[in-house]
């Protein structure tokens, strides 16, 4: 398992205050360099980094590689929005995608951050979880609550 998550701090999201935020992106982690990553797919990616890179925000040194796209979608739009506009992305480098499987972990990152009145929950339909695994990922979920002393107005 890679050690990397990137961070959207609540000040670079999109919904308002109090009110339920969710996003998704692919995530790739393993041997080698990003680079490769993004030649193999012929994508760019939004957020990456190498095995030794310095982490800003602990000063430390990465231990992994690891390569993130995201959905495109602010996190006002349902997670599912988010998860299809992936799908649409890979489905056209499934064959790309199937040459990393054996050295790279590939991963559906899904995020959701729920004020404490909406209550947190994700579902995949049927659909989701085959395309997910006709693409060879790992679904990964992170499911926050927030209140009033996590949000800066």
């Amino acid at each position: 398992m890679c050690d990397g998550h990137f961070y959207v701090s609540p000040h670079q999201m999109s919904a308002p205050q109090l009110t339920s935020r969710q996003y998704a992106y692919v995530h790739i982690c393993g041997p080698g360099t990003h680079e490769t990553i993004s030649e193999a797919l012929g994508l760019q990616p939004h957020e990456a980094w190498n095995i030794g890179d310095i982490n800003p925000r602990n000063g430390k040194s990465r231990k992994n590689m690891f390569w993130a796209f995201r959905s495109g979608l602010d996190d006002t739009h349902p997670i599912e929005e988010h998860i299809q506009s992936l799908f649409l992305t890979f489905h056209s480098k499934s064959e790309r995608l199937r040459s990393l499987w054996l050295e790279y972990d590939l991963t559906l990152q899904c995020v959701g951050h729920f004020p404490p009145s909406h209550g947190p929950g994700i579902h995949f339909n049927r659909e989701a979880v085959r395309q997910a695994a006709q693409l060879g990922m790992a679904i990964d979920c992170d499911l926050y609550f927030v209140d009033d002393e996590d949000h800066v107005g």
